[in-house]
């Protein structure tokens, strides 16, 4: 009896710390970036991940092409400018430039190896690059990827603390009304955990926090309303049943379609969160980057 006693009040209170963490998670907006240009391809943006200490983003289209930009800030680490310095294709597993319904590239992550991860809508799978500009290799498929809607895919790619790849639909594949946390293990998948949809938003991207909770970026639109996003987090464990706790929410089209997102420390050691929207290649939307601190007490 005592043995579970003392197994009830070590989960316990790990519920109670976790709550008392993410109970004070605030989000505050720090910087704002225009990245409009009048250039062929550039645009659509899905997913992002930023290097050389934040001065440096790569950016993926859902057109299967990639830019890197080099971003300018000031003494506080706050965005003051970019410019575009590269531009390429993703490739496929022969090293060829994507066609049809293989383009539709939607999320990036990089890694602990400096392996980048690409998902991708439409012919559903995720590509593992050894440099983003060279042939891809598959990842081995979970079978629920088969029933994934068309433009409903894999729109999430996330790597944990322990350098595993997290993959996350932006809605439930066919048969199944909450959306599934999928994460690899030993080249195989396993599903974590259910996220149940909300208010009608869905997940467009997530990343892994230092203290090992997820944080994930949702979207909502209506035709009489436009963009609406959220932020929540989320434990990844398995066994933490609890629903994920609202960050932040925004008003009607504070922000354009924010897709993706990224994570970095700034100078000061304080964690920052970039992320890009998705024109469409509307002209009434715009390509931006909203970067904020994520604060907690």
């Amino acid at each position: 009896m005592k043995y579970i006693i003392l197994i009830l009040l070590i989960f316990f209170g790990a519920q109670l710390t976790l709550k008392a963490d993410v109970k004070n998670w605030t989000l505050e907006q720090v910087g704002f970036l225009n990245i409009d240009k009048n250039e062929a391809d550039y645009g659509g943006f899905s997913g992002l991940v930023i290097h050389k200490q934040g001065s440096e983003a790569l950016l993926v289209t859902d057109k299967s092409f990639y830019f890197v930009l080099e971003l300018l800030r000031n003494e506080d680490d706050n965005l003051t400018g970019f410019s575009v310095s590269k531009k390429g294709r993703i490739l496929s597993s022969k090293g060829e430039k994507l066609t049809g319904r293989n383009t539709d590239s939607e999320s990036i992550v990089i890694d602990a190896n400096n392996n980048y991860f690409i998902s991708f809508e439409s012919n559903h799978r995720i590509m593992m690059h050894a440099e983003v500009g060279g042939k891809g290799s598959f990842v081995p498929k979970h079978p629920l990827f088969r029933k994934l809607y068309v433009n409903k895919g894999i729109e999430t790619l996330a790597i944990d603390n322990d350098n595993r790849l997290i993959a996350i639909p932006e809605k439930p594949p066919s048969g199944i009304s909450n959306i599934p946390i999928f994460r690899l293990q030993n080249n195989k998948w396993e599903i974590i955990k259910y996220i149940e949809i909300k208010d009608s938003f869905l997940v467009t991207d997530a990343v892994v926090l230092p203290q090992g909770l997820l944080l994930i970026l949702e979207r909502k639109f209506s035709w009489t309303q436009g963009f609406k996003t959220r932020f929540r987090l989320i434990s990844l464990d398995k066994f933490d049943n609890r629903a994920p706790i609202t960050v932040f929410t925004s008003t009607a089209n504070q922000f354009d379609n924010l897709e993706g997102m990224t994570l970095w420390k700034d100078k000061k050691g304080a964690v920052r969160i970039l992320t890009v929207s998705d024109d469409n290649f509307h002209p009434l939307q715009q390509s931006e980057l909203r970067e904020f601190f994520l604060k907690y007490e």
